[in-house]
Formats: C-alpha cells, sequence, structure tokens
C-alpha cells in the first residue's frame, strides 16, 4: 500500500519522505500519512495526518491538508473526450489529476466537492467533443456547480522524446484548461447529428464485443444524455 502511495505522491512532484514510527520529524514535514495503528505511537498533530487508504484519495486529503488554507476556490478542468483529463487546482496550484470514463466524472466531482466543502468550486471544461461536453456540463450543473466553456485550442502538448501517451495529454490539456477563463454556460440543447449517432452505434458494438448494435433510436438516446450507453447495451439485450 505505501509503495502505491509513495509512486502516486512521486507523480505529483511532492518529494515523500519515508520515516518509521520511531524516526524523528523534520520540521519541514508538513502532513503524515500512517495507518490508524501507527498513528497513535507518532508525535505529531492528529488534524496532520492522514490515515492510509487508496493511493488517490490519500493524497487528495494529504494535499488538501497541506495548501489548503492558501487558496480560497477550487478550480476542477475537464478535457472532454471518451475518457476525460481531469485536474483539480487551487490557486493555480494542480492538487490532483485524473484520467476517467465519462460515467466516472460526476462521481468524482462528487468525491472532491466533499474533501473541499469549505472551498469554492467552479468547473472548466474544453469546448471539443460536442456531445459529451454538453452532456457533461448538464450533469455538473445538476450537481449546483458553475461552469465555464474554454476555448482549448493549443491546450494539448506535443509530447516530446520518451513522453508518451493519452493520458498524459489528456491530463495536461485538463491542466491548462482549468487556468483559462471561459464563459459562463447553462444548460446545454443537445441535437445530434447522423453521423454522432452513428458513432455512438459503432461504440456500442465496441462495448458488445462485435455481438450486437443498438438502434438509431437508443443511440439518439444515449447522444442527447437521455441514457448511458450501458443501460442503451442492456434494453437493446432485454427487447
Amino acid at each position: 500500500m505505501y509503495h502505491s502511495i509513495i509512486e502516486e505522491a512521486r507523480s505529483r512532484r511532492l518529494n515523500p519522505i519515508v520515516l518509521t514510527p520511531s524516526q524523528p520529524i523534520p520540521a519541514n514535514v508538513g502532513v503524515i500519512i500512517t495507518t490508524e495503528g501507527e498513528s497513535e505511537s507518532i508525535d505529531f498533530s492528529r488534524d496532520r495526518m492522514v490515515i492510509a487508504d487508496k493511493p488517490q484519495a490519500t493524497l487528495d486529503k494529504a494535499v488538501s491538508l497541506l495548501f489548503g488554507e492558501d487558496f480560497e476556490q477550487v478550480i476542477i478542468g475537464i478535457d472532454p473526450g471518451k475518457y476525460p483529463g481531469m485536474a483539480v487546482l487551487g490557486n493555480n496550484k494542480t492538487i490532483s489529476v485524473h484520467h476517467v470514463s465519462v460515467g466516472e466524472v460526476c462521481p468524482l466531482i462528487k468525491r472532491i466537492m466533499r474533501e473541499h466543502k469549505d472551498k469554492k468550486l467552479m468547473v472548466r471544461i474544453g469546448h471539443g467533443a460536442r456531445l459529451i461536453r454538453s452532456q457533461l456540463i448538464n450533469r455538473i450543473l445538476d450537481l449546483g456547480l458553475a461552469v465555464e466553456m474554454v476555448d482549448e485550442t493549443g491546450t494539448t502538448p506535443h509530447l516530446g522524446k520518451g513522453v508518451h501517451g493519452q493520458v498524459i495529454s489528456d491530463i495536461i490539456a485538463a491542466i491548462n484548461i482549468a487556468r483559462i477563463p471561459g464563459k459562463k454556460v447553462g444548460k446545454q440543447f443537445i441535437e445530434p447529428s447522423q453521423g454522432e449517432v452513428r458513432v455512438i452505434q459503432e461504440h456500442s458494438r465496441e462495448y458488445s464485443n462485435g455481438r450486437s448494435t443498438i438502434p438509431r433510436m437508443l443511440a439518439r438516446a444515449v447522444a442527447k444524455g437521455e441514457l448511458t450507453l450501458d443501460e442503451a447495451v442492456e434494453m437493446h439485450k432485454s427487447d
């Protein structure tokens, strides 16, 4: 467990220090990550301890404690797509980054809202991937958060030698989107094109490993955000 947390911390450039419970704690340490059992024997403020859990959640809590006093607003940047990149920023500092499916975006935002319940939260989302972007905007507005749409032109970097992967590009784009003021938006009216409906039908075929393709009516409902792809595939199976 600790190894995974240390790797996650290093990926966020947090420079963790590994200590045993009996070792003295350096003066520049702001937060301790430990187990419930070990916490009783560590001479450190309980308010500045995080009990180790899943790596991302643990680091999110630790970073919130480290930087929580320094900012009042949390900005969530989203690079929309089939698997959106997400970044959480406070005072222009990157607190956490994520790469999730479209269906996982709002549950993750709910978790971020719980972890930063004393902060003002807002979302900035790129203007690309029209259908997914519109669906996400509507769902995020239902959570009670303000949403700004950002011109994402130029936010996706060129990956140089030795740096590979769509995940990295999406996450960096999300960080850049979070830093760009956008235009506040309200509920989106979604009327999918024939091509967009066809793409969703193709996704449904991929989703079912080539066994079936959902009809246009269900694909259109998915495109409009009325159904998830999972729900549409299940409905088609039961027909």
